[in-house]
């Protein structure tokens, strides 16, 4: 049965998981998984390796889904 709810509705059409951008540092075809270095420093192994070693890329809970646009980063302090 659906909710009449109107926040649950809403919330249903809301993609889920994590998106998360970086950049490939290596791509392993082996096993098909990536290694990205996110704009912390921090690395995480995705799986996927359509995008190539140099390149931005969107994660999206743990798999490579496309490539990234490489776009100029700012950050302000207030």
């Amino acid at each position: 049965m659906s909710t009449v709810n109107p926040w649950k509705r809403f919330i249903g059409l809301l993609p889920g998981g994590t998106r998360t951008v970086g950049t490939v540092t290596s791509v392993n075809l082996q096993n098909g998984t990536s290694v990205i270095t996110l704009r912390n420093g921090n690395q995480i192994s995705a799986k996927g390796t359509g995008v190539a070693r140099g390149l931005k890329a969107f994660v999206v809970d743990g798999q490579v889904t496309g490539q990234a646009p490489a776009l100029p980063q700012y950050e302000a302090e207030v």
